[in-house]
């Protein structure tokens, strides 16, 4: 099943490429992009990938952020149970108490 994933991905890229290729060739837009200066293209690739990254980490925060709250949310509870056990215990300590007097 990997493999079959894998193959898939490379035929997409590769299908890309050959795509891309065809624009550059066959169009203007080949020769728009090519008499451009070459390192307003690594600016804007840059910016795409700090974007995606960006992205990809606020993502990732956002998961392990609410992780953390839940696994605080647990403590909280259960905390908040053995405190309720124990004012119980307590309160039948004292009615035992009183019941005996």
């Amino acid at each position: 099943m990997e493999t079959k994933q894998k193959n898939t991905r490379r035929a997409l890229w590769l299908l890309a490429v050959l795509v891309l290729a065809f624009l550059l060739t066959q169009t203007r837009l080949g020769m728009i992009l090519f008499s451009s200066p070459w390192w307003v293209y690594l600016v804007i690739i840059g910016i795409i990938v700090s974007g995606y990254f960006s992205l990809k980490y606020t993502l990732e925060d956002k998961r392990y952020e609410q992780e953390w709250i839940e696994s605080e949310g647990k403590v909280y509870l259960e905390r908040m149970a053995a405190e309720k056990d124990r004012r119980n215990h307590m309160k039948e300590a004292v009615s035992k108490a009183k019941n005996t007097l």
